[in-house]
Parts: C-alpha cells; structure tokens; sequence
C-alpha cells in the first residue's frame, strides 16, 4: 500500500506531467464516441426513412399483383381476423413532376392516425384524389407552396394536384436524397382512372391480446400466397436491402476512430515511456529501499488506471456532446447507443493499462543500482530497436498484401483496402525509429560546418533514436492526417465531380419531344439567373429496329456550340449513334451493334453505343444523320450549362416559370442529380473533417507533449552543458534547432504517407461506390501551408520547455 501511496501522490505533487495524457485520453475517447453516436444517429434516420410506414404496425402482409377490389376485399378480411384492431391498404409509387425530370415518391395518407409516422408542419393532410403533401425538404427543392398546383406523370396517366400540406421530414446525412410526397388512398382507388402501386400492403395493428408471431399466422390463414411477416422482420428484411450506403459510411467512422485510437494510444505510449525514463532514478531509490518489482509494476499501474478512468469519462461527456453538435448541423437525431459508448470508455482505460506496460516491464527489469546511473542501458534499447523494426517488417507485408488484396474487385474489397492501409500505417509509425534518424543524419551532412549550437542540437537528435522517434512520429501523425483528409477530400471531389459530369454531363434541358421551341425560348432561358450558355438542338422522332421489333424514339444532333458544354468528351458522331443507355438495356441491344433508324427523309444503319448524352429513351446523332433522316428537322431541345455559384433553387423557380406557356415542354438535365450528390458529399466532409480535426488535435498536443517531456528528462543534461559555459539563450536556441530538425523529419514523412494513403482512400471508396474514373487531385500550395503549418507548430512547443530548461540553476537541477 505504501508504493501505491507514492504513485497517487506522485498524480497530486506533479500534475502537469500527466495533463497531457488525460488530455489524449480525453479526444481518443472523445472521438469514438462521437463516431459510433453519429453513425448510430444516421443508422435511426435512415432506419425511420425505411420502415416509418410499418413503424407502428404489427403485422405487414405485402400484396402481389391483384385487382384493388380484391386487395380491399382481402383487408377486410383480415381486419375480421381475432386480435387485429385495424387493417389499412397503404400504397407506394413514384411520379415525374412536370415541368422538370424530378421523380417523387408518393405513399398513402394511413386511415388509422396511429400510423402517420411523422408530423405536418404546415397545411392539412390530403383528403381526395386531387390533393398532394410534400415533405419539407422536397418542397424547398422543388420550389413549391401550400395552394401551388402540380402535376405528376406515372407509369399511366398524368393528374395535377394541389399542395394541400408540408410534413417534417427526418434530417440525416443520408436525408435529401429521395424526394417523397403524400396522397390520400382514393388516388390509387378513386375516378377517373386507376394509378399504378410499385408496392402495396396492408398495415395490421393488433389490439394487444395477440402476440405478433401468433397474430401474423392467423393472418397468414386468410391471406393466401401474400407474403405475411411481422412488423420487425419486415424492418429488417427492408434495412438489409438499404444499408449499402450506410456501410461505406460505417467503415469511414470506424477507420477514423481507429485513426484516433492509434494516435491517442501512441501519445499514451510515448508520454509514459518519458515519464518512467524521467523517474528511473525515483524508481531505483524505491527498489534499493526494498520495494519489489511487482510493486513497482502495481504503483505504475495504479497511476494509469487514475488517468484512465478520468480521461474515459471526460472523454465520453466530449463525445457525446459533438455528436449533439454533428446532429443539430445535420438537422438528424441524437442517439446514443449506451452499451456501444460504455464500451468505449472501457476501451479508453485498457489502452491506458496497456500503454504502461511497455515502460513498466522496462522499469521492472532495472537493477536498482542500474537505475540510479544517469544514463539508460543502451544495450536493452538496440535489443527493442531491432524488434520494433522486425514487427514493423511484418505488419508492412500484411499491410501490403491487404491493399493488393483489396484493388480486385472481390467481396470486401474496400474492407481489405483501407484494413491494409491502416496496418501499412502502423508499420510506418513502428519503423519510425529507423528512418527518422536515417534522414536526420543524412541533413547532418549539411550542418557540419555549422555552429557548434547548431552541431550540437544535431547530435542530440541522432544519439537518441527511440526520443526522436517518439517525438518526429507524434508531427508525422498529425501533417500524415491532415494531408491524407486533403488528398482524398480534393481528389474524392473531383473524382465525383468528374463521374457525375460523365453521368449528368447536361445541366439543363428545356425539350418539346416532337415539336418545335418558340423562338423566344432561347432567349428566354439565357436571361435565367445563373445560366452560362445555351445552345439549340435540333430534334426529331424516328423509327428504330431494335432486335426484331420497330421503337419510336427522339433523335437529338448537336453543333459544335452545343458539344462545347458538354464537360467531358464525347465520341465521334460521324459513324456513330449514342443511345439512352437504358433504352439499350431494355430492348436488349449491345454495344456496337448496327441499328437503323428510319425518318421523314430516308433511312441510316448505323453502329450504336450507350452514352449517358442521351436523354431517357431517346438518341444523339450526327448532322448528317440527323440531315438524312429529317433534312427540316426543328429546334426542339436547348443545352444549358450553368455558372458554378448559381442559386438551383431559384434557377428552377424561373425555368419552371419560362416553360410553363409551352404545351409539352419538359425541363430535364443533371443539375438536381448533382446538386443532390454535392450536398452528400459536403455533410459526409462536414462531419469527417469535424471528427478527423480531434485526432490531429490529438497529435499537435502530443508533439508539444513530448518536446516538453523530452527537455525535463534532460534536465541533468542541460544543467551540465549551462555548468559548462553553454549560455541560456544557446540553449533555447539548440532546442529549437532539434525541434526544427526533428519537425522538418515528421512533416516529410507524414506529407509522403499522407498523399499515398489519400490516393488508396480515394480509389478504395471509388470502387465501392462504382465510381468509373478515378481523378487523383493534389494541390502543392497547400501541401507547403501545412508543411510550414507544421514547422511552425514544432518550433514553437519547444518555446516553454526551451524557457523552463534554460531558468533552471545548473546547481539545483544536477542534484535532482
């Protein structure tokens, strides 16, 4: 009890050595906790967009093809089933917005009020076949009130509804993406006509008295060949066919805040290894007083479980509460998954535990007469130098061999990629010990003529691999995240960017299929705030033989004016029709094969090719194509590429505003579909910057950190070169040299690992999201801000140890 006595006070008299790894504590466990609670606030909001129709159910029977007379008769009898207190028929579809290439999904107002999952915010909910509620978000991006009037095409008819009602829709990173809308049950059921429902069931809710598994087989007794499940087996059946996006996203979070354990774990390591060479002296008296090795190891012990525990909980309280800040900025839930963030905190203390084993099985094996000696035993430092660097060999082949593993395309592959790189990592970081003091020694070839300040700060950093290590590897960590989150930032952008233009490579359309524009529209569409260009296409309906069978489709020729907005390039259309690749993919027609196209004027048999610069069902051709297929073929599209800063939200207020005089013209384009895309992309960077910005925090505290421990363990050393006439401002000034050298060492290193591990990111994530071209972007400018960034930060955590160690009288540090 006495040694744990001396630990405890030894917490208490020298606080401010340990700060810093409370404070690593603090931000590991800070971070995780905040990744698994925004992970697990995305996983409730995107759970909620997938089964908030079924969410207060407790049976869900999902209909096959039937006549509507027999799916309500069928209700009917199943609300007679014993035990069910209602059964209501809810129906799913999705309809085009005229006007504009918009798709919303349309659902059923439930009968039972029990079932509407969500709130209206303003407006009535719809009462008849002509009445629509959209939600929040679906409004604002269609530019739409209460009392506009719109109109939505289905796979049968066309009607015009009026907006009756908003509804609050569920904010996630995930949310945006799917525009939804409501409609009251009797515009499936109701005159005129009959509308089409992609998905209908019916929604049972039982009166209590019946468990959900008895009461869905007796509801499976009267409901034929119709699929009967729970209410829970449905929501998982549905989340396992939804949850493609909500991996990427996992993974990501999980990678970071392995990123930040790793980082938090390697301070702990490095400021206890200080600590206990700092105290080997204490430690040796202790043992010469009769203190066992066991005792020692429970004394170090005890310290790291204090620090531990205070950092864990701290840590949690910081987590949980920039997960509330991530929720409220993505307007989402806040959910905090209790068993997942106590775990956390358990971990945080374990790798506390863990990180004094090291020093603490060093210090046990020091004689105490050893251990009073000034210097360490350099013999058992070269024996864990040549152990670390056999470990690191080994964690670099299987780093290596997962990232070659994971560039096929094979199960997991992004699992394998970014697996392979964080081990890569490790071995980099472990192997640090070598190649910091290699290419410090081949910088003092430059400094031998140097002064002799200079000299000595250089020999200081080159005589103690394993401090230099601790210290050049804590800046490597933080310039090696910062540049890997730049790289994969700007490269993940261009890449989407580039992939979207390659998808959408149209932003605005303005088409009359089979007429011609009004010659104003031109103009009309050029004077929309926020368009760039515009440019006229001719267009025509043809005939086309596509494997037996004869189509009618739009051929659309554009000029070398029309080409140029086009952002990326373009196959020749000399001999060549580029075709909606889905009109292909529907009639069954390869790549390559001739077709032939019959108009007004004659006929072509031609080669086509899938090309995403079709517009759905229609072609693009060549002037002399389109000459010989229909020599007075009008002007009946408009190309428009829009100004980067443009508002999309007012551009499509007026465009719907310019089209609607014209009968049949439809505004189309990839505008929205990028829009969509790019808001994604700025939450997911949003909250990863948000989170990755802790851990770099974590390293920059511990570059100060280990600086600041490396000049106390020195003491003795300091104190003998002041006796020895070296002067208090030589001896800010050869520590600011080594922190200079030791931060010029750690920040090329971490800028090459960085740019590599960003490119791995980049193209790891590109496959999983079938990306098809990868754009790897690297900006130097900032490469050299964050280099001189870093520089900076190194020189300055020397001020203060520089300052203390410097006001420190050599008599009264060499009898410490």
């Amino acid at each position: 009890m006495t040694v744990l006595r001396i630990a405890l006070a030894e917490l208490r008299q020298h606080p401010r050595r340990v700060v810093a790894v409370v404070v690593s504590i603090v931000l590991a466990v800070g971070y995780l906790v905040a990744s698994v609670t925004v992970l697990a606030g995305t996983t409730t909001a995107l759970e909620r967009g997938v089964i908030e129709r079924t969410a207060g159910t407790d049976v869900v029977v999902t209909l096959r093809a039937m006549d509507p007379r027999a799916q309500a008769a069928l209700a009917h009898r199943v609300a007679a089933v014993p035990g069910v207190a209602s059964a209501d028929l809810s129906y799913l579809s999705r309809g085009s917005v005229s006007g504009s290439s918009e798709w919303v999904q349309q659902q059923s107002v439930p009968a039972n009020a029990k079932l509407r999952w969500t709130d209206l915010t303003a407006g009535r909910w719809p009462a008849g076949p002509d009445d629509i509620a959209l939600g929040a978000t679906t409004a604002r991006q269609l530019n739409l009130r209460l009392g506009d009037r719109v109109t939505v095409h289905d796979t049968t008819s066309s009607v015009t509804l009026t907006v009756t009602g908003l509804v609050r829709e569920s904010g996630s990173l995930l949310s945006g993406l799917a525009q939804r809308s409501f409609v009251a049950p009797s515009y499936y059921t109701g005159a005129p006509s009959i509308r089409t429902s992609l998905q209908t069931e019916i929604l049972v809710v039982g009166d209590g008295s019946v468990a959900a598994a008895r009461l869905a087989a007796e509801v499976t007794a009267v409901a034929g060949d119709n699929r009967v499940e729970t209410s829970t087996s449905f929501g998982r059946r549905k989340m396992s066919e939804a949850t493609g996006g909500v991996f990427v996203l996992h993974l990501m979070l999980l990678v970071f805040g392995a990123i930040a354990l790793l980082v938090g774990a390697i301070m702990i390591v490095n400021t206890f290894v200080v600590l206990v060479a700092q105290r080997r002296r204490q430690i040796g008296l202790l043992r010469a007083l009769g203190a066992g090795r066991w005792q020692i190891l429970r004394a170090l012990l005890a310290e790291a479980a204090a620090i531990g525990v205070a950092g864990a909980v701290l840590g949690t309280g910081a987590g949980i509460g920039l997960a509330a800040v991530v929720a409220a900025a993505l307007d989402g839930p806040l959910t905090v998954p209790v068993g997942q963030v106590s775990a956390l905190a358990a971990v945080g203390v374990a790798v506390t535990l863990a990180a004094v084993l090291v020093p603490a099985r060093q210090a046990m094996r020091v004689a105490p007469l050893d251990a009073l000696r000034p210097v360490a035993d350099r013999p058992a430092e070269r024996r864990f130098a040549r152990l670390r660097a056999a470990a690191a060999a080994l964690l670099g082949c299987i780093g290596l061999a997962g990232i070659a593993w994971g560039s096929g395309e094979r199960p997991y592959a992004l699992l394998f990629t970014v697996g392979g790189a964080f081990v890569a990592a490790v071995a980099l970081l472990s192997a640090s010990g070598i190649i910091v003091p290699a290419l410090l020694r081949g910088v003092g070839r430059a400094l031998r003529r140097g002064r002799p300040t200079v000299r000595l700060a250089h020999l200081n950093v080159v005589r103690n691999p394993g401090r230099t290590a601790a210290t050049a590897a804590a800046l490597m960590l933080a310039v090696g995240l910062v540049v890997t989150l730049q790289v994969g930032a700007a490269s993940m952008t261009a890449t989407a960017e580039r992939n979207l233009s390659e998808q959408f490579p149209i932003d605005v359309t303005v088409s009359v299929f089979g007429g011609a524009l009004p010659e104003r529209t031109i103009r009309d569409v050029a004077g929309v705030a926020g368009v760039a260009e515009v440019a006229a296409l001719p267009s025509a309906r043809v005939r086309a033989g596509l494997r037996g069978r004869t189509t009618d489709v739009v051929v659309l020729s554009p000029g070398p004016d029309a080409l140029a907005l086009v952002p990326v390039p373009v196959p020749p259309l000399r001999n060549t029709v580029l075709a909606d690749p889905y009109l292909l993919a529907d009639t069954g027609v390869r790549d390559g094969t001739r077709v032939t196209l019959t108009g007004p004027s004659g006929s072509v048999t031609v080669p086509v090719r899938a090309h995403d610069l079709a517009p759905a069902d229609a072609m693009v051709v060549g002037p002399d194509v389109m000459r010989a297929l229909d020599a007075r073929a009008p002007a009946g599209t408009l190309w428009a590429r829009t100004r980067p800063d443009a508002d999309i939200t007012a551009l499509r207020s007026q465009l719907r505003a310019v089209v609607a005089p014209i009968t049949g013209a439809e505004v189309g384009g990839g505008l929205s579909a990028k829009a969509g895309y790019r808001e994604f992309l700025e939450k997911l960077l949003t909250v990863t910057l948000m989170l990755l910005g802790v851990a770099v925090l974590i390293a920059l505290i511990g570059v100060g950190n280990t600086l600041g421990l490396s000049v106390l363990e020195r003491a003795r050393e300091s104190a003998l070169l002041r006796a020895l006439g070296l002067q208090g401002r030589q001896l800010r000034w050869m520590l600011a040299i080594e922190a200079t050298l030791l931060s010029l060492a750690g920040t090329v290193l971490g800028t090459a690992a960085g740019v590599l591990f960003g490119y791995l990111g980049t193209r790891a994530l590109s496959d999983e999201v079938n990306f098809r071209t990868v754009v790897f972007s690297v900006s130097p400018p900032r490469l050299l801000t964050v280099a001189a960034v870093a520089l900076a930060a190194g020189v300055l955590a020397s001020v203060l140890p520089g300052r203390r160690a410097a006001r420190a009288a050599p008599i009264e540090a060499l009898t410490d």
